[in-house]
């Protein structure tokens, strides 16, 4: 491990920094020792295995590889307008998950990634993901106990992920801590605007509450069974419109490629849908949905000054823009 990456590397309950760099482990002055496995600082006694295993289904399961273009179009679009905001910063993206938006992030310019992800998909799609790339610091631990320094990096992003960890108060301030001065947190969260206004949300929201009783306690076959099924279902029109619009299947825009035929499309729709579905339904022990009120208050938590927070009240304007994110720049 350079040098720099170990410098930024810390303790996650006591933050004290790592001195020494062995084959196979990294240690404190004090003797404390963390493994490090095929080259990934390994911070797995800080969470229960079962925890581990959870998280790594989904991302071995599916893979972002195909995604670029939503990525672009949705998250990079409508929160930073354009890529250049990685360009030459230290960026924390915390919760990987297949490891594909570290990959984009990285390949966009940042100076470097330190990707953390919790299951053991950093052995498998994300190893694969990250394959070639030098600016990029692959780390198994939990992101609510992060083992970076406090005001250390440039940026933590953290899209899609928060709603699934045990606090999302807890987490938001442990990565915010991070940041240096005139760096930023990039977060964004579930929260109840999702369900729509009216009828819509009448529907979607008593079949939310009721699918997340019952198919997270179900064996995992059978939530990629219904996660498969019902995106089927989802690419036809006329029907997949009414599905969505009630919430048993989760769809969003794709967008269409140049030149794209109209079978990959409709293959790339399916594929998304399904993600999208088995991600909102399917085995995640925690996932919290905020109100406006709830959120805004934890964001102010972070940032008094609302100034510094982009898309502070544009976040829940409807309709709902994809891939939107806060940015909480710390002062």
């Amino acid at each position: 491990m350079k040098q720099a990456i170990l410098n930024l590397l810390c303790l996650p309950e006591t933050k004290e920094p790592f001195v020494k760099d062995g084959v196979d482990y990294i240690a404190t002055e004090t003797g404390k020792k963390i493994p490090v496995v095929n080259n990934i600082p390994r911070f797995t006694g800080y969470v229960g295995a079962e925890t581990v295993q959870s998280f790594g289904e989904q991302w071995n399961k599916f893979n972002f590889d195909a995604f670029k273009q939503n990525w672009l179009q949705h998250t990079v679009q409508n929160t930073f307008g354009t890529t250049d905001a990685f360009k030459e910063k230290i960026i924390v993206d915390a919760g990987a998950g297949s490891g594909m938006q570290t990959r984009w992030i990285a390949e966009s310019g940042a100076a470097h990634v330190l990707s953390l992800e919790l299951s053991h998909a950093v052995d498998g799609i994300i190893k694969q993901n990250l394959e070639g790339l030098t600016n990029v610091t692959s780390i198994q631990c939990s992101i609510d106990a992060p083992p970076v320094k406090d005001n250390s990096v440039d940026m933590v992003y953290c899209h899609n992920v928060i709603q699934h960890t045990p606090s999302v108060e807890k987490t938001a301030q442990a990565l915010y801590a991070l940041v240096k001065p005139g760096g930023e947190l990039v977060m964004n969260c579930y929260h109840e605007g999702m369900f729509g206004t009216g009828w819509k949300r009448t529907i979607r929201r008593p079949i939310y509450t009721a699918l997340r009783a019952v198919l997270p306690r179900c064996p995992k076959f059978i939530i990629y069974a219904y996660a498969y099924f019902v995106a089927l279902f989802g690419i036809v029109p006329v029907i997949g419109k009414a599905l969505g619009g009630a919430g048993i299947v989760v769809d969003g825009d794709v967008p269409r490629l140049e030149n794209e035929s109209a079978l990959s499309y409709s293959a790339r729709r399916y594929k998304q849908f399904a993600l999208n579905t088995y991600d909102f339904y399917g085995y995640h022990v925690y996932q919290h949905v905020l109100n406006k009120e709830q959120l805004q208050s934890l964001l102010l938590s972070l940032q008094p000054d609302k100034t510094k927070i982009e898309n502070f009240e544009r976040y829940f304007e409807t309709p709902l823009l994809p891939g939107m994110a806060f940015r909480i720049t710390k002062t």
